[in-house]
C-alpha cells in the first residue's frame, strides 16, 4: 500500500511541470532537441540522451521521499539498480542523491542514471524537485560517461 502511495505521488508530481530556472551545460558533442516532456534535453549522434524535469514539489516533501519514490517507480518498471545510490550535490551546493541502473533494451544492456536533487523555497510554489536523467546504450554511454558525470556535477538549481 505504502508503495502505491510513492507511485501517486510521483505521477501527480510528473503531470505538473513547472517553470523553473535551472541551469545545464549540454556537453560538447551533444545537440539540444526541443521535447514537451522535458524543461531540457540533449542527444549526442551515438543516441546518449541528457534530459532534466523540473517540478513543482507537490506534495511538499523531503529528498529522501523523492528519491526513494523515483526508484521504486524505477525499480516497479523493471530497471535494475547497478550500485548503491550515490550522495551528490550541485554546482549552487543542493544535495541530491543519484541512482544508476541497467535495462535490456532490445536485447541490448543500456545505462540509465537518474539524479535527484530538491530546492526547498520560502513560498511553496518556489519549492522544486529536479530530476536529472542520462542513458543510452552501454556500450555508447560508457564512451560518453565523463562528460554525463561533468554535466551533472555542474547542474544548478537556480
Amino acid at each position: 500500500m505504502r508503495a502505491n502511495r510513492f507511485v501517486f505521488a510521483l505521477a501527480l508530481a510528473l503531470s505538473a511541470p513547472a517553470c523553473a530556472s535551472f541551469h545545464v551545460n549540454t556537453p560538447s558533442g551533444f545537440a539540444e532537441l526541443d521535447d514537451d516532456a522535458y524543461d531540457y534535453r540533449a542527444t549526442s549522434a551515438d543516441g546518449v540522451v541528457l534530459a532534466v524535469r523540473a517540478l513543482r514539489n507537490r506534495p511538499s516533501a523531503n529528498l529522501a521521499f523523492w528519491s526513494r519514490a523515483i526508484d521504486e517507480r524505477m525499480q516497479q518498471r523493471g530497471y535494475t539498480p547497478d550500485g548503491e545510490p550515490r550522495p551528490v550535490q550541485s554546482a549552487d551546493g543542493y544535495a541530491g542523491v543519484q541512482y544508476r541502473y541497467v535495462i535490456g533494451v532490445n536485447g541490448r544492456p543500456h545505462r540509465y542514471w537518474v539524479t535527484v536533487y530538491v530546492k526547498s523555497g520560502a513560498f511553496l510554489r518556489r519549492s522544486r524537485v529536479y530530476i536529472v536523467e542520462a542513458g543510452g546504450d552501454r556500450e555508447t554511454f560508457e564512451g560518453a560517461t565523463p562528460l554525463v558525470e561533468r554535466a551533472i556535477t555542474a547542474f544548478r538549481c537556480s
